[in-house]
């Protein structure tokens, strides 16, 4: 992925708080963005929506141990673009279909969307299609959307339209980019990544499958799963990607082992990842292959790198509603807006630190 810092997209840091509307914000991502987001200091939520079927709700009546004594109440969108025209930015955590429309509308209005969907992480609009089961509306803007994985960020296009990516393949890809890009990778592997998955990324909506009494260890998506295609453009060859879902709340844990070239010895990977995510606080390096425990409700990805031979096993554990969703779309504004790398995180790593 290219990785260059700079784009005229990116704005100075602005004097008086941005004003912000969440889309889908009654599901567990959106509900995650709005508390990220009431108790940033850059950011004022003025609106929250939900489906258009939906009644107003309380956001603390729904979500209390994120919301507070907030009176934000969330309201059904029923397509009044009008009540958003004083928006700075709004954030879409809404289905891959709704998404892909919506944020043409917002962008006709000077808003720049963060799109939390899969509706614009592919270039392609025919591998799109493939992929996610319907032609995409809004065609023309797929080459041009931002794909904002973090820690690996590319020169901005621009179009105010910034695509956050997969959990699954922020997980992926933040373990194996370091050494994809370094060629450290024999030149035939193709890396076998299993990761598992709290119910939470299954949404909201009550579904037999993910309901406490049902739930169980089980794969599911075999070689057809969404995320295979974005992980493999991302690292930038074929990958063999199995999801499981696990009988727990939230939280992933991705395990990547793939094949060293012959002469790579385990320092130079070491040194890799040392090096890629040295400046990276959302990232830290341990000792131990991490637990979902250790970065549920953080903001965090922890990876374990091993090296045995030429094998390399490297294991990434994140939450998957916040470094997975939330707290990387935040991420994205902070840098789109010019505001500093740890705005609005400065208690997350005031008390778990960086990288070790």
């Amino acid at each position: 992925m290219n990785k260059e810092n700079s784009s005229q997209q990116t704005q100075k840091m602005p004097n008086s708080p941005l004003r912000v509307a969440v889309f889908g914000a009654s599901g567990y991502s959106g509900s995650e963005l709005l508390a990220l987001l009431h108790h940033h200091a850059h950011f004022t939520v003025v609106k929250a929506y939900a489906s258009e079927r939906a009644q107003p709700v309380a956001w603390s009546s729904l979500a209390p141990q994120l919301a507070g004594r907030s009176s934000l109440i969330i309201e059904p969108f029923l397509g009044d673009l009008a009540a958003l025209r004083h928006i700075d930015a709004a954030f879409l955590a809404l289905p891959h279909e709704a998404s892909a429309e919506l944020a043409k509308q917002l962008i006709d209005q000077d808003i720049k969307v963060f799109d939390l969907s899969g509706a614009y992480r592919f270039k392609d609009a025919t591998q799109f299609a493939a992929t996610y089961g319907f032609t995409h509306p809004v065609p023309e803007f797929l080459p041009i959307a931002n794909y904002m994985l973090a820690e690996f960020p590319q020169e901005l296009s621009q179009l105010p339209l910034f695509s956050i990516p997969g959990c699954y393949p922020t997980a992926a890809s933040l373990a194996l980019l370091p050494v994809c890009e370094s060629g450290l990778l024999a030149p035939a592997s193709v890396p076998v990544i299993t990761a598992i998955s709290g119910v939470s990324g299954a949404g909201r909506a009550a579904n037999l499958r993910t309901s406490f009494c049902e739930v169980s260890v089980q794969a599911y998506g075999v070689f057809q799963h969404r995320h295979r295609p974005e992980i493999a453009n991302n690292l930038g060859l074929d990958v063999v990607f199995t999801p499981l879902i696990g009988p727990y709340p939230r939280g992933i844990v991705a395990t990547c082992v793939a094949q060293l070239g012959p002469h790579v010895r385990a320092e130079e990977v070491h040194a890799v990842y040392q090096q890629a995510y040295a400046e990276k606080p959302f990232v830290r390096l341990v000792a131990q292959p991490p637990a979902v425990q250790h970065v549920a409700h953080t903001p965090f990805c922890d990876i374990f790198v091993a090296v045995e031979g030429q094998q390399l096993i490297v294991i990434a554990a994140l939450d998957n509603l916040l470094k997975g969703a939330a707290s990387q779309a935040v991420q994205a504004a902070n840098r789109v807006f010019g505001l500093p790398v740890n705005a609005g995180f400065e208690c997350h790593l005031g008390e778990f630190g960086g990288a070790e």
